[in-house]
């Protein structure tokens, strides 16, 4: 890698750092920071001056052990260590991601550091009231990384029940904690990442060394653009051994992991008897204080409540019945209960019941709304297939570009795809992404309005055991940018003034047609010709009426070209004619021709406009520079001879004898 501390490279490099609009630090091996660019002082807002800054000072002593590894590992200058947050610095900034690269900076080992923050605007409130409710919830909560099991975040609950500090958390692996085996804990991660099982049971090792047994409910959390598993920890240690109590007495609430519960009915009703897990899931610092709430409190609407009564009086049962309830902390809760009506043996009716806390189920499945909003929102066709090639979801711009679509793939690709796109999708497409994961290609879709070019993404999502199960489809749009690259291929090739193929696109259109003239045998000719007097034109009347009067020229010149011939702005006033197949007999024809359009046509308000015309026919194996000189002379003596004529040029010295080729002497 180039020294950017050498000279005026110095200068350069620290001009590009200052001109980046992300956050970039660059530190020593110390950590001390040697260079910080503007974006990055608005993120720390009061950063130290350079003889005083250093990580340490933004960063816990334990981010800035997991930075310095990374960029100790880097093997060789260049190469880059990503690290994913979020950082919390020692002054609450929120970092998402550090970049690492290894460099030489004005002769010493450097590293630079690219900060990536949180999102701003809504997203930024999202990661807010994330933090919020993250933050103040009093159940135990960690964040984790499903890729290497990394705990990302822990609320105040965690550091208070592992007795650890947030710091000592994040620097710590899942399986740190867990007392499973490593690869037994990414089991139960991938698990939870797709869905699969949501609920666990391990058993968890706190800092003083004791292992508790713990209920993990836990299941897949976006924040920001970043996946994580949501984690919630419910200590279930003091639970387990009652439960062993309750074994030995044959008690009702053995092994149960559930709230259990006796209540009397109406608004007024209260509890009877609760096991533990009510007391978890309500928060309740013990059973009597459990005991002495109206069970109405507990609900979120106390009308609720009543018609929940009301219904289990008349009916006498509910079975899975979902109920938003508050714990005795104010915390939102999402239960389902399955219940009985008995009679006791006075004669007064109670409620026997079990209930579960499906928080977290309802979070994920707000997630997953949420994520089919975005979806949908998206002007991208998106569209999901199980393994068994029916259709489970397609988005809102799906329907609007293709329609309601049948749940058979196969039925639905031969009415979104034209035929040749279905093949490629069919043949290439699905068996490459079932093969490696994903594939990218440009296809195309039927529309109501013609064939729509795309680019098309297929993602292929496999189970944990390896089992095909979905295949997502992402499409979009891009025939404004098509338009556009034609737009840019034409700009590149043709003259902008007046339209006409310019000089580079022309050679090598010649050069291409040389090509084939020689392989089939057939003649090529050349015209050049250039306006008479224009000088007094753009003298007498301005560049603009000039300009005029190119573009008209070019214009008479495509009225009468055939198909095929090349028309080329050469330079100035001066325009070639490629005349492919066309020996020079006809050659001069056509320029005669062109040369009295010329002289008839209006190019008012310039009374007459006349063109000089130099004529040549191409010897196969001709260099370009003797055909270009055989014509030039023959335009120039056109000039000499009084203008507003044509010449023939002079043979060509590599003209074949008679029978030998294919073009005919001037």
């Amino acid at each position: 890698m180039t020294d950017p501390g050498a000279g005026a490279q110095a200068g350069s490099f620290e001009a590009l750092v200052q001109g980046l609009p992300v956050p970039v630090l660059v530190v020593d091996g110390e950590g001390d920071i040697l260079l910080a660019n503007e974006a990055a002082r608005e993120l720390f807002e009061a950063l130290p001056g350079a003889e005083q800054a250093s990580l340490r000072g933004l960063w816990s002593d334990a981010d800035c052990l997991r930075m310095r590894e990374s960029w100790t590992a880097l093997a060789q200058e260049g190469s880059d260590a990503i690290l994913q947050g979020p950082f919390t610095t020692l002054s609450g900034q929120v970092i998402a991601e550090v970049r690492a690269r290894r460099l030489t900076w004005q002769g010493r080992e450097v590293v630079q550091l690219t900060l990536t923050a949180p999102p701003r605007g809504s997203e930024l409130e999202k990661a807010s009231l994330y933090r919020e409710m993250f933050s103040t919830n009093p159940a135990v909560k960690l964040l984790i990384d499903p890729r290497d099991g990394r705990i990302v975040d822990a609320n105040p609950a965690a550091e208070a029940f592992y007795g650890y500090s947030l710091a000592e958390l994040k620097d710590m692996r899942i399986s740190d904690i867990n007392c499973l085996a490593p690869d037994e804990v990414r089991a139960r991660m991938a698990e939870a990442r797709a869905c699969d099982q949501l609920f666990f049971e391990f058993r968890h090792r706190i800092a003083s060394g004791e292992q508790r047994d713990v209920h993990v409910y836990t299941g897949p959390v976006t924040v920001g653009d970043r996946h994580y598993l949501h984690s919630i920890i419910v200590d279930v240690t003091d639970e387990k051994r009652y439960q062993a109590e309750l074994e030995v007495d044959h008690e009702l609430f053995r092994h149960l992991p559930v709230g259990v519960f006796r209540n009397t009915p109406g608004s007024e009703g209260s509890f009877v008897t609760v096991n533990r897990a009510m007391l978890e899931i309500f928060e309740a610092a013990s059973e009597e204080a459990l005991l002495a709430v109206p069970v109405s409190r507990l609900y979120d609407d106390p009308e609720q409540r009543r018609r929940f009564s009301e219904l289990m009086m008349s009916e006498g049962a509910v079975n899975r019945r979902p109920l938003k309830m508050r714990s005795l902390k104010g915390r939102t809760l999402w239960v389902e209960v399955t219940a009985r009506r008995r009679t006791e043996p006075d004669g007064s009716p109670v409620f026997d019941g079990v209930l579960e806390d499906v928080t977290a189920r309802k979070e994920a499945q707000v997630i997953k709304e949420r994520l089919i909003h975005l979806l949908d929102a998206s002007p991208d066709f998106v569209s999901i297939t199980d393994a068994e090639q029916q259709m489970v979801y397609l988005n809102r711009a799906g329907r609007q570009l293709v329609g309601e679509l049948p749940g058979d793939l196969p039925e639905a690709m031969a009415i979104a795809h034209p035929g040749w796109a279905r093949r490629l999708i069919e043949r290439e497409g699905i068996p490459f992404a079932h093969r490696h994961g994903y594939w990218y290609a440009e296809t195309a879709l039927r529309t109501a309005e013609g064939e729509l070019p795309v680019s098309q993404l297929i993602v292929a999502r496999r189970d944990e055991h390896g089992e095909l199960d979905s295949i997502a489809t992402i499409m979009r749009d891009i025939s404004e940018t098509k338009r556009y690259q034609a737009e840019l291929e034409h700009l590149a090739g043709h003259d902008p003034l007046t339209g006409a193929v310019n000089r580079g696109r022309f050679l090598a259109l010649l050069e291409r047609e040389r090509i084939q003239a020689r392989r089939v045998e057939r003649p090529l000719s050349m015209v050049m010709l250039d306006l008479d007097h224009f000088k007094r034109v753009n003298d007498g009347y301005g560049h603009s009426v000039g300009d005029d009067v190119l573009r008209r020229l070019v214009a008479t010149c495509r009225a009468h070209q055939r198909e095929g011939d090349v028309l080329a702005r050469w330079g100035g006033e001066e325009f070639m004619l490629m005349l492919p197949d066309t020996p020079l007999a006809g050659a001069m024809v056509l320029a005669e021709r062109l040369r009295q359009a010329i002289e008839t046509t209006s190019f008012h308000p310039v009374p007459r406009v006349t063109s000089s015309f130099g004529v040549a026919e191409v010897s196969p194996d001709e260099p370009e520079a003797c055909w270009m000189k055989r014509l030039d002379a023959a335009l120039y003596r056109a000039k000499a001879e009084g203008r507003n004529r044509l010449c023939r040029a002079e043979p060509s010295p590599y003209e074949q004898a008679p029978g030998e080729g294919f073009g005919q002497a001037g």
